[in-house]
């Protein structure tokens, strides 16, 4: 009976308004996420001059070794610079996928990935990047029919919808066109595939930005918000975007998950990227996965495994699923920035799947993602035997 009055809720409830709060996907029910992130730098290898035949190959290959690790999901990356790993109303196709900006295939990469991981009861979340744009020489080489092309090319708008950080280009959140255009293209994703969700990583604002960089926007909000600081107004524009995002997300399919990896550091998220997760985690209307990017080893001098795992476990409630973000790409390599722990990644082999072992015991655990496919399965070969032990290793927690 309690499950029937449950289901009659939620039909009842699809027949509201298109708020946020309808839409919460309780994951408490669902099997803990066991993924790995499929960047763009993997297109090099299998995607970018392939053929149909010969990519669809390298996705099979892919979907059995993550079957053969125990993976439920990947994080494929889709829009990674304003450009579409598919071919996209809003964006130009990815040089990733034909070797050139614009330049189409004659076939679907994302429906071959989505295609070959069902057969494998393996989910697909499409990773979105969705500020990062082109660099100076590559918006160029964009078509006009593209809004960021149109926005490049009018002085007015450049101004207000682009900042030039680096010699690259990030749409500005605070604009009411880069909202409509990330959402229309997220919306175009949602509904073209059959995915479980849709993925967001660590870009927000780039750092390094001066005020001047949005002060247009800036100031326009100050019209209505005198006293608002930048550093407030900023985190206020990642906000609804993100809750933009969300709510596109859920009036396509309430079943999807929106899910968010930020970086392990808080203060950083909050103070040098503007991205507020101690609010996504806590209110509803932002995510249903918050996966932190914990890629530190035991030792790391600045930001100890442990420690950060903790910090997590304290930060979040009972609003969000939990996953942890694991440095898979790490394993034999010297770890520049740990201080004690430089050389942590290269004398152990079995980080990783200690690592898994910590956070299974934790009450808020709800799954890992490795960061990512090709390091993993094709390392570099003076790190290919001991990749290959830390996954045996890996494997054997995960079948326990």
């Amino acid at each position: 009976m309690k499950k029937l009055m449950i289901l009659l809720l939620v039909l009842l409830l699809s027949g509201c308004s298109n708020s946020w709060e309808r839409i919460f996907v309780d994951m408490s029910s669902t099997p803990k996420t066991y993924g790995v992130w499929l960047s763009y730098v993997d297109y090099g290898d299998m995607l970018k001059g392939k053929s149909e035949s010969e990519f669809q190959q390298n996705v099979q290959t892919m979907m059995a070794n993550l079957e053969s690790l125990g993976m439920n999901r990947i994080y494929t990356h889709v829009s990674m610079f304003t450009d579409s790993l598919y071919e996209s109303e809003y964006y130009p196709m990815s040089r990733y996928v034909s070797g050139k900006i614009g330049k189409t295939v004659d076939y679907d990469p994302l429906e071959i990935i989505i295609s070959e991981a069902s057969l494998r009861q393996i989910q697909v979340e499409a990773w979105i990047n969705p500020l990062r744009s082109f660099t100076k020489s590559e918006m160029e080489q964009v078509s006009n029919k593209y809004p960021v092309r149109q926005w490049y090319d009018d002085n007015e708008l450049r101004k207000q919808n682009l900042m030039l950080v680096d010699n690259r280009y990030y749409l500005n959140p605070g604009s009411q066109d880069v909202k409509e255009l990330v959402n229309n293209y997220v919306k175009e994703l949602c509904t073209k595939y059959n995915l479980a969700g849709v993925h967001i990583d660590d870009y927000f604002y780039p750092t390094g930005m001066k005020d001047a960089f949005d002060e247009s926007t800036y100031v326009a909000y100050t019209q209505e918000y005198p006293e608002i600081s930048v550093a407030d107004y900023r985190r206020e524009m990642t906000n609804q975007l993100v809750s933009s995002m969300y709510q596109t997300i859920k009036g396509v399919n309430h079943l999807m998950v929106f899910s968010i990896s930020p970086s392990a550091n808080i203060d950083t998220n909050y103070n040098s990227y503007y991205a507020d997760v101690l609010k996504w985690t806590q209110e509803n209307g932002y995510c249903d996965v918050m996966i932190p990017q914990v890629y530190f080893g035991f030792e790391n001098g600045a930001m100890p495994f442990k420690e950060v795992v903790d910090q997590w476990e304290e930060l979040v409630g009972n609003k969000v699923r939990l996953v942890y973000g694991l440095a898979a790409y790490k394993v034999g390599e010297e770890d520049a920035y740990a201080k004690g722990g430089k050389y942590e990644w290269q004398e152990n082999v079995d980080i990783l799947s200690r690592q898994i072992e910590y956070v299974q015991d934790k009450e808020h655990f709800g799954g890992i993602a490795l960061y990512r496919y090709y390091s993993m399965f094709y390392p570099k070969t003076e790190v290919k035997q001991q990749m290959k032990i830390e996954l045996s290793k890996v494997k054997e927690v995960l079948g326990e």
